[in-house]
């Protein structure tokens, strides 16, 4: 339910992350009317703020810290994170199951403190029912924009989902349809990917059907995300102006890993935003670290964890270079897909620390980032008066331990508190 306009809420956490100064502050307070935050300032103030015949209502959170919402820029609700494939998912599930999935999915994000997140990917029209659902109040969840099917070439990446669309003429009208059923965003597989009749390691698009596909979206004010497994697709994304980049891994056409200096130098001088999705292939690894403390991997296990850690030592080493060379970073999980289930975005925050920015600077990739690459932080992403009242508790500082923010003690979307998942659990 939206927060009561006749309420005057006053949080006063031991800490404040707001999203635009360098560090956090102590000895601050936010005050929140119906769905916005309506005043950020020193704790001081609280107290004197006039309510104009509100009922004041107050929360401390002394060993808390308080920012904005969790923004995950890249999930697939239909996915159930339990390590099958999107092409088993397509033939074992139906629309409808994978719909509920969705349903299931969102409410375990926004309990563990994602207030905002992208739907990268779903089935024909689930992405656009769900965000129906959830406008309309019979699904919970963050905020949830969709990119509804994703483009992608004949029997390219993801082409189960309903999204092919082959030639210059075909990705406009295809634009223009999900702008119409309203897509939010544009997602395009600029390369192959995990689908086993597309080719990971070669762009799918020629540069005039992305530049086409990036000036329909870009003249309806929609962003575009495009999937890029190899460097041709990276450079041809680039060239054709799009918003964000997911994945960015450096592989050339034969499927080998290189790092490329050229189109390195080309991100870096760029305004382009970076979407690692490290943290899937951490929970990969773990996962079958863990299984192999318990018994002996089989040897499909032992050469995907051997295939993974490669690989994962290969994303931290270009992304680290990255950091250096001045990319722009935003978080995304990828969760749904293998083996990453909704929950822990937080995991994927961590992996950009790990690969250089600081904890401030990787919070920040988590929070406001999305916001400005889908060009909506007027409303969302930092923690100022005027914007939308989606917030997160946390007990302990992230901003020394990382660590804190998977230890929720509240969570707000639009100024309505929403339980967290310790609370669900002790419900029972």
């Amino acid at each position: 339910m939206p927060q009561d306009n006749n309420t005057l809420r006053i949080i006063l956490p031991g800490r404040l992350i707001d999203g635009v100064g360098e560090k956090a502050q102590e000895g601050m307070a936010i005050a929140v009317q119906g769905s916005a935050i309506k005043w950020v300032g020193p704790a001081s103030e609280a107290e004197s703020l006039e309510s104009k015949g509100a009922q004041r209502e107050i929360l401390n959170f002394p060993s808390g810290t308080l920012l904005a919402g969790l923004f995950d820029i890249h999930t697939h609700t239909n996915m159930p994170g339990d390590g099958r494939t999107g092409e088993q998912v397509n033939l074992d599930d139906s629309d409808e199951v994978r719909l509920l999935r969705s349903a299931r999915n969102t409410a375990m994000a926004v309990a563990s403190g994602v207030t905002t997140m992208c739907d990268c990917g779903s089935w024909n029209r689930n992405g656009f029912a769900l965000k129906e659902g959830l406008a309309e109040g019979v699904v919970e969840g963050p905020r949830v924009l969709v990119s509804g099917p994703p483009l992608t070439v004949t029997g390219g990446h993801l082409w189960y989902m309903g999204g092919e669309a082959d030639g210059v003429d075909a990705v406009r009208k295809q634009v223009r349809n999900l702008v119409k059923q309203g897509a939010d965003f544009i997602k395009v597989a600029a390369s192959g990917g995990s689908t086993s009749t597309s080719d990971p390691y070669r762009a799918a698009y020629a540069v005039a059907e992305l530049t086409a596909l990036t000036e329909e979206a870009h003249n309806r004010n929609r962003s575009v995300l495009a999937h890029c497994r190899c460097t041709d697709a990276i450079n041809a994304a680039l060239d054709a102006g799009v918003d964000a980049i997911l994945h960015c891994a450096f592989y050339d056409n034969d499927g080998s890993y290189r790092f490329d200096q050229k189109t390195a130098d080309r991100l870096a001088a760029s305004e382009v935003w970076l979407n690692p999705t490290m943290g899937l292939g951490n929970a990969n690894r773990v996962r079958l670290a863990n299984l192999k403390s318990e018994r002996k991997l089989t040897p499909d296990e032992e050469e995907r964890l051997e295939r993974s850690t490669v690989s994962g030592e290969n994303s931290l080493a270009q992304f680290s270079a990255l950091v250096k060379a001045g990319v722009k970073l935003v978080g995304g999980s990828d969760c749904g897909w293998s083996y990453y289930p909704f929950g822990d975005f937080q995991g994927e925050i961590m992996s950009l620390h790990a690969a250089g920015l600081s904890p401030i600077q990787a919070i920040y990739a988590g929070t406001r980032s999305p916001a400005a690459a889908l060009g909506i932080l007027e409303s969302i992403g930092t923690v100022e008066a005027g914007k939308e009242a989606d917030l997160l508790v946390v007990n302990g500082d992230p901003s020394l331990d990382l660590e804190c923010l998977r230890d929720v003690a509240a969570v707000f979307k639009g100024g309505a508190r929403v339980p967290t998942a310790k609370e669900r659990a002790s419900l029972g």
